[in-house]
């Protein structure tokens, strides 16, 4: 299947209209195995998908992780990836009430860049 796809902007990036978020491979409120993840990110290419959105604090980076491993076997220059900047993660393995939020999160905390 093949969705429409529009210019972001100006930019000359053009993206399906329909895109695949990428909150739940960081297991945010249920845990998501890796391999399910991975057929999910597959599911959606074989739909015609090639807009995925994604952030380094989904699972403290096990969504971003997750993505890229799915790519590996995936024509991914076709894929137009999104995701933010502001926050980095740092390793971490102490106790951490925003990791708690994601089941099996990584062990990173996140910090939050202003410049």
């Amino acid at each position: 299947m093949q969705f429409p796809r529009r210019e972001i902007g100006r930019t000359g990036v053009r993206v399906t209209e329909f895109g695949f978020g990428g909150a739940p491979l960081g297991n945010l409120y249920a845990p998501v195995a890796e391999d399910e993840a991975h057929a999910l990110i597959r599911s959606a290419w074989n739909a015609g998908l090639r807009y995925f959105d994604t952030a380094p604090y989904y699972g403290f980076g096990l969504s971003e992780r997750r993505f890229g491993d799915a790519f590996r076997s995936l024509p991914w220059k076709d894929a137009v990836v999104s995701t933010k900047v502001g926050r980095l993660i740092r390793p971490d393995h102490g106790p951490n009430p925003d990791r708690e939020k994601f089941i099996d999160a990584a062990p990173f905390r996140s910090d939050y860049d202003y410049s």
